[in-house]
């Protein structure tokens, strides 16, 4: 009874027990019910019940061995663990991130350079009280700051190093490294509300440095597992009315929504809303809403975390925001009366979706359009295991595309069963073959068989039949390109080795060159639609509307494009030997004899020597 009052539950003596209005529903009349000496609560107007523990799970959203330490530390008893030879160096980087903090607070409110950081947060109206609350900071310039610091609070500088603040010298540069020096600092807190990692913001215009710089994964920092605010969020989320979280993209949005009454709001840490992210809210959200920027970016990425959370059987709307407005920007100019009327007119994740792929059809009524928007939508609702979410989601859908509801159930089982076969093609592509004994790296599962070229015209640098659709193999480059559309990591590798010699289709190299173009300067692929005809425009618009394949494997998505692009390389030089004349002779046969050793090295050298091959003139 304590420790429910303790969370505001206003309770009353009735029997032996206690009564309260339910903290999980709205009500005006109590039906909640406690009874100490049992150690159990049931309320018989929503049907919540358990002990304390549950209790402390479902106001905080935390996880059973969490609600048991917090309780545990509330009466002063202390609970033996196994010994962890790692947690030594977990207590270290939580100290040093607190500290670092704190530092970085200090360093924005105080520090001469730090004067366009100030001026900044408040042209943005975020000086003051929600600074605080954020902790954000400044990074100052350069290493010695840093290694000042770190000698006074008497850290190592490879502690550093390992909290991915300081870089280590490397050959050709003698000196630390300072990954986030001139940058505003986010600090990014755990669900525990303790500092784990950093998020900088640029504050110049240089538009080859990236916007924002994250800290890379360590010991206490997995981007999975963190929701950008959860830390402040979680016990707001549990008290609201439908116990919905408020999903956003960025930082800047979140802290706008909170320091605006919205304290409901989460983002997460620069990557695609994950499952594993999904399954962090569930533990304090029973339904969501997105609030994404009104871009065909961030529709695209309502799509598909609506999915994600269709999966999780958590019900999802998204608010449309006015055209050029993000929630940081509308809650500034217009208030929260405006930004609450989006959150209230918030459409179901169907509803947006379709409407979303009608405005992109030039005849939205025609069978191809209907056909196209209703295959889309069934691959988001595939996912979804509630068969009554599932149902009533398909007969809005129906209602909308002026279709049977029937037809659509009988096109569920198809397009579940494509979506199978997609994955399982995909996933081929992604694997690679585990090192063999003497450590190299074979490509197995991942390179065609020899048969699979059996197929390829003699030709293919030849211009291909009107509208006549990219190879196989290049469209799911470009899918991949896509599922990863602003991973500048990936771009040396598409610009080395991703050349108009190995990629056959005019589409195919209008897709790259926009991927590439897009990751240097921001932009979104559904700009190129503008720029293709009819054909080619209904390739991207299948390309953009399929969902999110990036999570089926476990790989880096610098691994699995290297095998794209071995592939790759492999049948472009398989269409230059197919190309030779078919009279032997000496030059011809030599010719025939170097392409098929480079095929083969291509096939089964690592990458390190397959890709020096690559820089070679094969395509000669």
């Amino acid at each position: 009874m304590d420790v429910i009052s303790s969370y505001g539950v206003q309770v009353k003596r009735a029997g032996s027990g206690y009564m309260a209005c339910c903290p999980f529903h709205h009500e005006k009349t109590p039906s909640f019910s406690i009874q100490p000496e049992k150690g159990f609560y049931h309320c018989f107007g929503c049907g919540e019940s358990g002990d304390v523990f549950k209790f402390v799970q479902k106001q905080e959203g935390l996880g059973f061995m969490e609600a048991v330490k917090k309780l545990a530390q509330q009466c002063g008893v202390e609970i033996k663990e196994k010994d962890d030879p790692e947690a030594g160096k977990r207590a270290r980087l939580y100290s040093l991130h607190a500290e670092l903090a704190a530092f970085f607070r200090r360093c924005l409110l105080q520090a001469k350079e730090a004067a366009p950081a100030r001026e900044y947060l408040k042209s943005r109206d975020l000086a003051g009280d929600i600074g605080d609350k954020f902790c954000i900071g400044y990074a100052p310039k350069g290493d010695m700051p840093l290694q000042r610091w770190a000698e006074k609070y008497k850290f190592r500088l490879e502690e550093l190093a390992d909290a991915g603040v300081l870089l280590p010298p490397r050959e050709g540069f003698s000196r630390w490294y300072n990954r986030f020096g001139g940058r505003l600092m986010f600090t990014i807190r755990d669900r525990a509300g303790r500092p784990v990692a950093f998020s900088g913001r640029i504050l110049t215009n240089d538009k080859k440095a990236a916007k924002y710089v994250n800290s890379p994964e360590t010991p206490i920092f997995r981007k999975s597992n963190i929701l950008f605010a959860l830390d402040q969020a979680a016990a707001n989320i549990t008290k609201a009315a439908r116990r919905e979280a408020i999903v956003c993209e960025g930082q800047i949005d979140v802290i706008r929504c909170h320091a605006c009454g919205f304290n409901t709001a989460v983002a997460s840490q620069g990557t695609s809303f994950t499952v594993e992210h999904v399954q962090l809210l569930k533990r304090c959200a029973d339904s969501a809403v997105l609030v994404f920027d009104g871009d065909g970016a961030g529709q695209k990425a309502a799509v598909r975390t609506g999915g994600e959370f269709l999966a999780a059987e958590i019900p999802v709307r998204v608010a449309t925001l006015p055209q050029g407005e993000d929630p940081d920007s509308l809650l500034r100019k217009k208030g929260p009366e405006a930004f609450q009327a989006c959150l209230d007119a918030a459409e179901s994740i169907t509803s947006f979706q379709i409407r979303v792929l009608r405005a992109q059809e030039a005849n939205p009524g025609s069978i191809d359009a209907v056909s196209r928007v209703s295959r889309a939508v069934l691959e988001t609702l595939a996912k979804c295991p509630s068969a009554v979410m599932r149902e009533t989601l398909m007969a809005e859908a129906a209602q909308l595309l002026h279709v049977p509801v029937s037809a659509l159930q009988e096109d569920l089982g198809k397009v579940g069963k494509g979506a199978a076969g997609t994955a399982a093609h995909l996933s081929n592509a992604a694997k690679m073959a585990a090192p063999h004994a003497g450590g190299s790296q074979l490509v197995a599962t991942a390179t065609a068989p020899e048969e699979d070229y059996q197929d390829i015209p003699p030709d293919l640098d030849a211009a291909a039949p009107e509208n006549s659709p990219p190879p196989r193999r290049e469209l799911a480059l470009c899918e991949f390109l896509f599922d990863h559309e602003h991973d500048v990591s990936l771009v040396d590798l598409v610009e080395k080795y991703a050349v108009d010699g190995v990629l056959s289709h005019p589409f195919t190299r209008q897709f790259v060159s926009a991927w590439r173009k897009g990751c240097v300067d921001g932009g979104s692929l559904e700009d190129l639609l503008d720029e293709l005809p009819p054909a080619e425009r209904g390739w991207l618009n299948a390309i953009l509307m399929t969902n999110d394949r990036s999570g089926l494997s476990e790989l880096s998505p610098e691994r699995i494009l290297q095998d794209f692009l071995r592939q790759l390389w492999m049948e472009a030089v398989r269409r230059r030997q197919g190309a030779l004349p078919s009279d032997s002779t000496p030059e011809n046969d030599l010719k025939r004899l170097n392409y098929s050793t480079c095929i083969r090295r291509l096939q089964r050298d690592t990458w390190k020597k397959a890709s020096a091959l690559m820089t070679q003139d094969l395509l000669s």
